[in-house]
């Protein structure tokens, strides 16, 4: 069974053409059940282990954490977050703080 993200209207298409173009296994739904949902807003708020703030940020572990509950590589969660506009923070290489 495949983890289900739940994107607004406005971002639904670009997500599913991601999801689909980089054969990431994940369903793509616009509301309704879901392991995350993705919201959008005008602040840089804090992502969490169920909802993704489109244009904020979001630490590393976190992101990982995410990663493994919508059971996708990391370099998936990647190529979403950047879709989405997210920043990393926190890396636990350093390489983004």
């Amino acid at each position: 069974m495949r983890a289900v993200l739940s994107v607004p209207e406005p971002l639904l298409a670009s997500v599913r053409q991601l999801v689909a173009g980089e054969e990431i296994a994940l369903d793509v739904v616009c509301g309704g059940q879901c392991a995350v949902r993705v919201e959008q807003g005008n602040e840089r708020l804090e992502s969490d282990l169920t909802t993704l703030h489109a244009g904020g940020w979001i630490t590393c572990p976190a992101a990982q954490a995410v990663a493994s509950k919508l059971q996708i590589s990391n370099g998936a969660m990647g190529k979403i977050l950047n879709l989405l506009q997210i920043k990393i923070r926190r890396c636990d290489l350093g390489c983004f703080e």
